[in-house]
């Protein structure tokens, strides 16, 4: 059976960890990786500090996909920003399961398997594998793995409820839309056409976990290969997603800031409620905005 060590990552560092799959060490946690082999998992948990969307959640479950290499050279985030290497024990590892599970959720949970009566984030800190020197105790991991599993799950049938709804609404409003459109290397969850057009009108992405710099690159690239329309869906922390939107649309995507709609998951519901509505379906075809065989 493989061991569960805990690991406590900024958020920066997880998504690099993720994207690259290779994870690290700090010098003094050597004989640390010495214990950690090949099979064994890594639950993740994002810290508070410098976070922006998962704070203070286990995110994700990483399989030690290797051997333990030293890296002479900076890799993660914060290494290139201070220009020297802070994790020289690196492995590959890959990802077994991704979502967002809250600390405060299971903490009930936590604490009866841990056998301790208060745990918090401060407390958390001293089962990670650096300050523990030995795995999580038993049944920790296999929880967060299985909460992580169902949250997964749940956002996946909330996106694909969601891409279907836009799907319809798109075809009422007299657009051809098709889900999972790929444009050159990249994706987007809707790209919606309108004749004589052949290239997407609009796209859309719909939010309900993940990252948001990716959705953001889909959506830009599909205004720069074809002056589309951007949607962009909030499903799940709208305050916490949406301040980190608006970081972005003020800097690195700064280009699509004027171009992109943002709508929340119920204003989406309401919108779908509303064109199901008689007068409106009969609206539409009056103004010719859609056929009748949409209907």
């Amino acid at each position: 059976m493989p061991d569960y060590w805990l690991t406590m990552l900024d958020e920066d560092n997880f998504r690099y960890t993720v994207e690259r799959g290779i994870y690290g060490l700090p010098e003094g946690a050597g004989d640390e990786a010495k214990l950690i082999k090949p099979g064994d998992r890594l639950v993740v948990y994002i810290m508070k500090k410098g976070c922006r969307e998962l704070c203070q959640s286990f995110t994700a479950v990483l399989e030690v996909a290797g051997e333990w290499q030293r890296s002479k050279k900076p890799t993660w985030p914060d290494e290139v920003r201070e220009g020297r290497v802070k994790y020289p024990w690196v492995v590959n590892v890959k990802v077994l399961i991704m979502g967002k599970v809250e600390f405060a959720k299971i903490k009930e949970k936590l604490q009866r398997l841990l056998g301790i009566g208060d745990l918090d984030p401060s407390r958390l800190r001293l089962y990670a594998l650096y300050y523990a020197r030995r795995p999580l105790p038993p049944g920790v991991g296999e929880l967060v793995e299985a909460e992580l599993r169902k949250s997964a799950a749940a956002e996946m049938r909330t996106h694909d409820k969601l891409v279907d709804i836009l799907v319809e609404v798109g075809r009422w409003l007299g657009f051809r839309a098709v889900k999972e459109y790929r444009i050159d290397n990249s994706r987007v969850d809707v790209a919606f056409f309108k004749p004589p057009r052949t290239t997407p009108f609009a796209v859309a992405e719909v939010h309900v976990g993940g990252d948001v710099y990716k959705d953001l690159a889909a959506l830009k690239h599909a205004y720069d290969r074809y002056g589309s329309k951007l949607v962009y869906v909030l499903a799940r922390d709208e305050e916490q997603v949406a301040k980190l939107l608006n970081e972005a649309l003020q800097g690195a995507f700064h280009e699509i800031g004027e171009h992109i709609a943002v709508v929340k998951a119920e204003e989406l519901h309401e919108l779908h409620e509303t064109l199901k509505l008689a007068g409106v379906k009969g609206l539409l075809k009056q103004l010719k905005v859609a056929k009748p065989a949409d209907f």
